[in-house]
């Protein structure tokens, strides 16, 4: 199967080391995926290390863009009607990443609680992308450092010098791997990056769940953090809401948030009440 798959972009390059860079700019496979095909492409040592550059190069030329395009293109799609939905599920899920990243390394060690909050995150980007498993890779590891809040140049090289370790180790294993385990070494990858996958869906759904019940007792109750959620949601997209408020039968003061009278009003005819 490996082989079949570099002859397809072999045939559209016509070079090994061009084949390499362009397989590492495709997201998923990213520079990891190329070094496993790269397993069944070289035998030397100095093949590989051209080819592990090779495929450093092309998963560096997504970085800087990923870092400058992630935030404004989420907030872009949380304005419209069909892509509000998915956005808010990505921005979640990257700003979850980028917040363990930074919290796992703010805690570890006195000598790490010595360095600024920049190096902290640096060196938590660094350590994510460095870990050379699916999901972790310049992709991922920019649009997470995008939510980091601290200066693109420092996010750029954090996944930049990551890229490389992990690179070096699965450029290492390639090359002490023999040739005819080639595509055992990439189905391993594939059911690994499957198994990834399910893992941080179920771990990040339950984070997601223990962080919301937390935030509900921070605010004092369910609706006023829905009001709370619905104000930054205002803030972020720039939208206006409209606010409401109305004493009912029992001398209840209400208030109903929504983006125009008609939805104000089926909220309160549903006493969808926030």
């Amino acid at each position: 199967m490996i082989n079949t798959i570099i002859d397809f972009f072999r045939n559209l390059t016509h070079n090994d080391y061009l084949t390499l860079y362009v397989i590492s700019i495709i997201p998923i496979i990213e520079l990891r995926g190329a070094i496993v095909f790269m397993s069944g492409m070289f035998d030397s040592l100095k093949e590989m290390i051209i080819g592990m550059l090779c495929c450093v190069a092309g998963s560096t030329t997504v970085i800087v863009p990923l870092l400058l395009i992630t935030r404004p293109l989420i907030r872009a799609m949380k304005r419209t009607k069909w892509f509000s939905k998915m956005a808010k599920n990505i921005e979640n899920n990257l700003a979850d990443r980028a917040t363990s990243a930074y919290d796992e390394e703010a805690e570890e060690g006195k000598v790490k609680k010595k360095l600024s909050t920049d190096s902290k995150k640096f060196l938590g980007l660094f350590i994510f992308v460095a870990i050379p498993l699916p999901m972790t890779g310049a992709w991922t590891g920019s649009c997470v450092g995008s939510f980091l809040d601290f200066p693109i140049w420092k996010a750029a090289l954090a996944v930049f010098f990551g890229n490389i370790i992990a690179g070096s180790i699965l450029t290492a294993i390639a090359y002490f791997l023999p040739q005819q385990y080639a595509d055992i070494f990439l189905y391993g990858f594939v059911i690994l990056a499957i198994a990834i996958a399910v893992i941080l869906y179920f771990t990040r759904s339950k984070r997601q769940e223990r962080k919301r019940l937390e935030q509900i007792k921070k605010y004092g109750g369910k609706d006023q953090y829905d009001l709370e959620l619905m104000r930054k949601e205002a803030e972020e997209t720039g939208r206006i809401l409209i606010k409401k408020e109305y004493i009912d039968e029992n001398g209840d003061r209400h208030i109903v948030i929504g983006n125009d009278s008609k939805k104000n009003e089926e909220a309160i005819d549903d006493e969808d009440l926030i």
